[in-house]
């Protein structure tokens, strides 16, 4: 019997459900919910293997978690700051439910678990998509050089 429930699905059940699609580069599986002129919204499923690679996008996203583990979003600010932020719903552990990431900074993200399912809102909708490379100057955050290489493609 296939279970019913997200909580209790693995992850290619999630993905088979909700119809998801690789999407190459970043590494996730997505599917899209809604798109306007003024904004867009998808599923990403993200496993230990098909993480959220470093990218940029121009446009702010909002992540909201869904369910399975919790993840861990690293935002590398233009300024050379950073920001690691868990997103889940044990709110008492200092995870947070929903996180926005501006546009213009680089952002990769890990699941804790077997998987995690967000939905994202970019505003406005989705342009252009930068992927961090091996050549690309991360040099500001020299302090985070660990979580970085865990969220990298090579």
């Amino acid at each position: 019997m296939n279970p019913t429930d997200l909580r209790d699905m693995s992850a290619q059940q999630v993905i088979d459900a909700l119809n998801m699609e690789y999407l190459d580069g970043e590494g996730c599986w997505i599917s899209l919910l809604w798109r306007t002129e003024h904004a867009n919204a998808i599923y990403a499923l993200i496993t230990p293997v098909d993480f959220s690679a470093l990218h940029r996008l121009k446009e702010d996203e909002a992540w909201t978690f869904i369910a399975g583990a919790p993840a861990q979003i690293l935002t590398l600010n233009p300024d050379g700051s950073h920001e690691l932020i868990t997103l889940g719903t044990d709110i008492t552990a200092g995870q947070m439910p929903h996180y926005r990431i501006p546009g213009g900074c680089w952002q990769g993200t890990t699941t804790a678990g077997e998987w995690t399912l967000v939905a994202c809102v970019l505003v406005p909708p989705f342009t252009e998509f930068e992927l961090a490379t091996m050549e690309t100057d991360l040099s500001m955050w020299a302090a985070v050089q660990e979580q970085i290489a865990d969220r990298m493609r090579i």
